[in-house]
């Protein structure tokens, strides 16, 4: 018997998703990291996300409910432990895509930290998109994209990346990490089972003159 034939269907779909990111990962620039963080951390997160006043996108294109967290002290603690968490996997990042640190910004920003939840409510999605459209404002300055879901989705909820077939399945504690260019258009599907939380920020090019000669 084959293993395929006698292999959970999740843990099927995990095993392909990360063999094929890793046959192509020098080209696909996608990796994610799984057990990053406890389930009862997400659940804090999502606790404390549920007794904020939040900010709602309904068009079209986005739907989804949104929380910046940025100044928020009761989020102090989350922002420092989530931010400890993305410069440890970021190294593992560059090894893994071989990024050599002269090939980096010398100089990195982050962007606002934000919380979204998205709903099996048959509207909540982000259809497909790129995080750079526009030559000036913070937008302007991504260059890599940190998601980190906070819950476990049934059905649906994938971050998809079309180009690469990638379809990166929302569980509690995974990081999922890409470039936002033009060459990884994506898009959240529809969540079908559940609820989806993640938290996620961007690195930008940072604004500080250090007369780097590059």
């Amino acid at each position: 018997m084959r293993l395929s034939e006698i292999e959970d269907p999740k843990t099927k779909s995990n095993r392909q998703l990360k063999q094929l990111i890793a046959e192509r990962k020098t080209e696909s620039c996608v990796r994610y990291y799984d057990r990053v963080v406890s389930k009862e951390w997400c659940n804090k997160v999502i606790d404390l996300f549920e007794q904020s006043k939040t900010d709602t996108f309904d068009s079209d294109r986005k739907s989804f409910t949104e929380l910046d967290i940025e100044g928020k002290e009761e989020f102090k603690d989350i922002k420092e432990t989530y931010i400890r968490v993305l410069r440890q996997n970021l190294q593992h990042f560059m090894k893994e895509v071989n990024i050599e640190e002269h090939h980096f910004p010398p100089v990195i920003d982050m962007e606002n930290i934000r919380i979204k939840k998205y709903e099996a409510n048959g509207k909540d999605v982000f259809k497909n998109h790129v995080d750079i459209i526009r030559s000036q404002g913070p937008s302007s300055k991504r260059f890599l994209v940190f998601i980190m879901y906070l819950s476990d989705v049934e059905e649906g909820g994938e971050t998809s990346i079309p180009r690469y077939n990638i379809k990166c399945k929302p569980k509690a504690g995974r990081l999922l990490m890409f470039p936002p260019f033009w060459t990884h258009p994506h898009q959240g599907e529809k969540v079908i089972k559940g609820t989806k939380y993640q938290i996620m920020t961007y690195l930008h090019y940072g604004d500080i003159n250090d007369n780097n000669p590059r």
